[in-house]
């Protein structure tokens, strides 16, 4: 039933449109203007002068006379007096014309309809610069978001395929349980891949991309040992995106951050800038950066905290007889120095007193 009704609703605004023809275009705007230039409720007969009866002998007669009184020779520096005078002869016209006469006398009898028809309003519609500029900045307006919204869907689509094939690769999903009869993915807690993924979906040519799986969440590693959600890669389309409002905020803040601080202060809270919020980022410990990128599995909380005490109980230092550990750096560096200071003194002190003695025994020969 609902597409027939909304075939009949086409069907009757298409009928509405092709009701009314071209004379009837005329008549509308003659009645319009008439009624604004003479009076609410004046009509082709009443503006000649004759009974809506009268024959055509009738009507020329009237409208002869009512010419003289309306004539600009005899009205001068009155108002309007040009177009008062050319609208009654396209009156007496219609009046005399008998297909014109009967059209008029349909909506002398039933009245001229409020609502003319989209063809009417379109063929009388003079757009200025204003009104087509507003239509321009908002047909662009909806075209820059239609391609937003496109280009979402696509960086969407392109997100789930690196998601599942990180989590594929990483075997994140490897474990079924059953649940009312039905298998179902149950994600491994607690898990740390690093896999390589392919750019091109069935296709290693086009290079490969290093992401990271925690649990079941997919990250991207950057350089600096955060990691990026890459989930959050992808921000759904809005209208404030859009460039004609998009350009006009900046402006606006832009010319705001010119302002003294205290008319700043003055404007309420939503109408300031407020700072992007950052995307969530996952810092690495410095274990997890020491760790081997070719590395397939990564331990499990609970065995990564006894690692850590394991490494911590081999690699104490053994300590000195002054307390100093043996193998601290500083304490190296400062017995090195020493020790190479105090040879050199040997060597000085040595060649010093070797001198000394050749030249006693000099003496004594």
């Amino acid at each position: 039933m609902r597409p027939v009704a909304c075939l009949l609703v086409v069907l009757a605004l298409v009928a509405s449109v092709f009701a009314w023809t071209k004379e009837d275009y005329e008549i509308f705007d003659l009645v319009s203007a008439l009624e604004a230039a003479e009076g609410k409720g004046i009509d082709f007969y009443k503006h000649v002068g004759v009974d809506s009866s009268a024959t055509t002998a009738e009507i020329n007669k009237a409208y002869r006379k009512k010419s003289l009184e309306l004539h600009p020779d005899k009205n001068p520096g009155v108002k309007n007096i040009q177009e008062r005078f050319a609208r009654l002869g396209i009156i007496a016209q219609i009046l005399r014309s008998p297909e014109g006469r009967e059209r008029y006398n349909f909506f002398y009898k039933n009245g001229v309809p409020k609502w003319r028809g989209t063809g009417y309003y379109y063929s009388r519609y003079r757009p200025t610069l204003s009104h087509t500029l507003i239509f321009l900045v908002l047909l662009t307006s909806a075209f820059h978001y239609l391609v937003l919204n496109l280009n979402y869907r696509k960086h969407q689509r392109r997100i789930d395929y690196f998601q599942n094939a990180a989590r594929s690769s990483a075997g994140v999903l490897g474990v079924t349980s059953s649940q009312n009869g039905e298998k179902v993915m149950v994600p491994i807690q607690g898990r740390r891949r690093k896999v390589r993924v392919p750019m091109v979906e069935g296709s290693d040519q086009g290079g490969t991309l290093e992401l990271v799986v925690v649990g079941s969440d997919v990250f991207i590693p950057h350089g600096d040992g955060t990691l990026e959600p890459i989930a959050g890669l992808a921000h759904p389309p809005s209208i404030t995106q859009t460039w004609f409002l998009s350009l006009f905020s900046s402006l606006y803040f832009k010319g705001l951050a010119r302002l003294p601080p205290s008319v700043q202060e003055s404007v309420p809270s939503f109408l300031r800038a407020h700072p992007s919020a950052q995307s969530a980022e996952l810092i690495l410990d410095e274990e997890e950066q020491e760790e081997d990128e070719s590395a397939v599995d990564t331990p499990t909380p609970s065995n990564r905290a006894q690692r850590r005490q394991l490494n911590k109980k081999s690699k104490t230092p053994t300590a000195s007889v002054n307390g100093t550990p043996k193998d601290s750096p500083a304490t190296t560096e400062l017995e090195s120095g020493d020790d190479e200071a105090g040879e050199k003194k040997k060597r000085l002190a040595g060649g010093k007193a070797g001198a000394a003695r050749r030249r006693k025994m000099g003496l004594k020969k």
